[in-house]
């Protein structure tokens, strides 16, 4: 059966589109047992793992069960608990359930495919989540890519990097970029991205992305600028002649990169209102988030420290929105990097280093690096 789903903030229980509301300590004696599938266990043993510290009788238990069994009603047919005679209780998970015949409907996975392409580009984090906890009950299974992403966006990068049943080359372009975010010299970064572009089993849809906009950045990030400016030429009447809408707004962010690190203020000036316009066209939330990113540089260049904190918060805000991961560790290095570009390793780097750090430690980034690093070393010859 599919999983039950727990929330721990308002003691709720969810499957599909059933919604079970239990007390404290219903959800937490239901939690323990539903972890504990098909195991029988003694008054006393439910007692110890749910009422530790406290000294409640057995009947304390059997009032529990009998709540939890009334409230699980609606859910009679894929879960319940069981009495087992004079040993206890266990909860059994039952199969019957049913296949969605709108799992093989061609027009239901197309569909379902440009709505995930939407809420993709255009940041919705919330509803990217729900169809993937909900994907039986609207009849569709999510493909690989898009379960590939979904890891990626909410920053399950583990997840990533070891599952065993998807290929190292569908989920190379995921690797690179959680590389690029554990690596402090980006000519590696830049070496390993320009390394599988040239392998002939990454998928084309990651090349394209690989070849129009991802080496622009490290090759911006190892100052090669010159080379970065023939790149995007290239780039941009490519994506402007295939009208490649995803890529139109990151091109022209990579253009005001550039213009920054050439200081070149009138270039900036007026490709910042050419943003702006692009974003009314392309609403796109990430992109706007970027964009702010962008926005407190240029308060930077100007002097304006606190205006460009601003701008940098509202742009972390909207990343958090989105449930977007990368975009934040994208961000920071973006911002640490232009920091120390214009020597101003001041209590704002000091704060930006303080987030990147933490990221660092609650994904064990030096670990991950050098699990990452053997995989690249491997396969990209």
């Amino acid at each position: 059966m599919e999983k039950l789903r727990f929330f721990n903030g308002d003691f709720t229980v969810k499957y599909r589109s059933e919604e079970i509301v239990l007390l404290p300590k219903e959800f937490e004696l239901l939690q323990f047992l539903y972890h504990n599938p098909s195991r029988v266990f003694t008054r006393e043993e439910l007692l110890d793992a749910v009422w530790p510290m406290e000294a409640p009788t057995d009947r304390t238990v059997d009032d529990h069960i009998y709540r939890i069994r009334k409230k699980l009603a609606p859910l009679s047919s894929v879960v319940g608990i069981g009495t087992v005679r004079g040993q206890g209780y266990q909860l059994m998970v039952k199969n019957a359930v049913h296949e969605s015949p709108l799992l093989n409907d061609e027009e239901v996975s197309s569909n379902v495919k440009v709505l995930f392409h939407k809420y993709h580009l255009y940041g919705q984090g919330d509803a990217l989540k729900l169809l993937e906890e909900n994907q039986s009950v609207f009849g569709f299974e999510l493909d690989l890519q898009s379960r590939l992403y979904l890891h990626f966006m909410k920053g399950d990068f583990r997840w990533v990097l070891e599952a065993k049943e998807i290929s190292f080359w569908d989920k190379c372009y995921y690797l690179l970029h959680i590389y690029s975010y554990t690596e402090a010299d980006k000519k590696k970064c830049l070496d390993y991205f320009t390394k599988a572009l040239n392998a002939k089993e990454l998928p084309e849809f990651h090349r394209l992305e690989i070849r129009l906009l991802n080496r622009l950045t490290f090759l911006l990030f190892t100052r090669q600028t010159d080379e970065a400016e023939s790149l995007l030429r290239q780039s941009e009447t490519e994506i402007l002649n295939k009208n490649l809408e995803g890529f139109i707004p990151l091109l022209y962010l990579t253009k005001l990169y550039l213009s920054f690190l050439r200081g070149d203020t009138y270039k900036i000036d007026k490709q910042m209102i050419k943003m702006e316009e692009m974003l009314v066209k392309y609403p796109f939330s990430r992109e706007k988030a970027s964009f702010f990113v962008l926005k407190g540089i240029y308060c930077l260049i100007l002097k304006k420290q606190a205006k460009a904190e601003h701008y940098f918060e509202l742009a972390f805000e909207l990343f958090q929105e989105a449930k977007f991961v990368p975009g934040s560790l994208n961000s920071l290095m973006i911002i640490l990097y232009f920091l120390k570009a214009f020597q101003m390793k001041n209590n704002l780097y000091v704060r930006y280093q303080k987030d990147y750090e933490k990221y660092s430690k609650e994904y064990n980034f030096a670990e991950m690096q050098q699990e990452i690093r053997s995989q690249l070393d491997f396969y990209l010859k």
